[in-house]
């Protein structure tokens, strides 16, 4: 049997589907970003936690704020995936059911643990134990999303259902499944260095003796997790099928192009960072998310080919909502970023 055809069938959509995958890339950057500063953060807090001049308590007040801006930051780019996606969307989200319906109960657990541990912070009470539980909870949600995008783009592995119906199925038999967890998880690690440098940077420009050691600890995480990053990205590329991996390899303009620009924007982060300059290493991490993510659906896109491409769904135009709500849309982002820097300029730094 076609696997393909357990998905639901194409619906209508308002607008072209390229401005809907515009979005989906924009909206999933974001996300990413923050992301990676509240998991890589955490884990960094973890680690520091005790010594000279820790970040820790500084990333206690930070992270359960960053941790709810990531996960609103989260919903627009599911929402745009449905829209293209949608019917394997669906599937991919029945097939492992019983950890997609945990993810929202987890999440939540890491939210209520990470404002634990800043209570404890505050009292001058250690709450480590609560703080690397929630590091946990995060990385089984970065499992499980990472298990559901797998399984979203590789119908074949659908007709597992027949065998086992109870919604526990995993992509794990996937080759390309750890290297792109691993991928994710330790960019967690850079950025969330990248982070706790960069928001030290001024005041160590001042020859503050803390920010200075806050600074150099962040950009040691940002560069050993940005080289370990590069060599679970080749696994990650050797991985994938050998039709997928030559479009990246020359066989696809496009596709080089962008896996050419990925690689020139992240060793300039990694060269800013070894320069000791985070601001131009955070203007770089920007661009190589952007072009990850650029890269990600391109995969997922070539994965799909034989069964579907987001152009086969049909236009009804609408164009009067869309226009409601890109306008909305800008206005809420502008705002999000009025809030975040009066945030930022309220709490100092980490």
């Amino acid at each position: 049997m076609d696997p393909a055809s357990l998905a639901p069938p194409l619906v209508t959509i308002p607008a072209p589907w390229g401005i809907f995958e515009a979005l989906l890339l924009v909206t999933f950057t974001a996300h990413l970003l923050f992301m990676n500063v509240v998991l890589g953060g955490a884990v960094i807090a973890f680690f520091s936690n005790g010594r000279r001049h820790s970040p820790t308590y500084g990333l206690s007040k930070t992270l359960p704020t960053t941790l709810a801006l990531t996960v609103n930051l989260g919903v627009p780019p599911l929402l745009f995936l449905s829209v293209l996606f949608g019917g394997y969307l669906y599937v991919a989200s029945v097939l492992s059911a019983i950890y997609w319906l945990a993810v929202a109960a987890i999440a939540m657990a890491a939210y209520y643990l990470l404002y634990i541990f800043n209570y404890g912070m505050k009292k001058g009470v250690s709450r480590t134990p609560a703080l690397a539980l929630a590091a946990v909870l995060l990385l089984c949600v970065s499992f499980i999303m990472s298990n559901i995008m797998g399984l979203l783009q590789r119908p074949e592995a659908w007709t597992a259902y027949f065998d086992t119906p109870g919604g526990v199925i995993l992509n794990l038999a996937d080759p390309t499944f750890f290297p792109r967890w691993l991928h994710f998880v330790t960019a967690s690690l850079a950025v969330g260095g990248l982070f706790i440098a960069l928001v030290n940077a001024k005041a160590a420009a001042r020859h503050e003796a803390a920010a200075k050691s806050k600074m150099a600890l962040g950009l040691s995480w940002f560069n050993r997790a940005t080289m370990v990053q590069i060599a679970l990205g080749l696994w990650f590329l050797l991985a994938l099928p050998t039709d997928v991996m030559l479009l990246f390899m020359g066989k696809s303009g496009l596709h080089t192009t962008v896996f050419l620009a990925g690689l020139t924007a992240v060793a300039a982060a990694l060269a800013f960072g070894l320069r000791g300059q985070p601001m131009r290493a955070a203007l770089s991490v920007v661009a190589t998310v952007g072009l990850m993510v650029g890269m990600r659906d391109l995969v997922r896109t070539a994965y799909l080919a034989p069964y579907f491409h987001p152009e086969k769904l049909i236009v009804a135009p609408q164009y009067g909502p869309l226009a409601v709500f890109l306008v909305c849309l800008a206005v809420v982002a502008g705002l999000a970023w009025y809030m975040v820097s009066l945030y930022v300029r309220a709490k100092g730094r980490v």
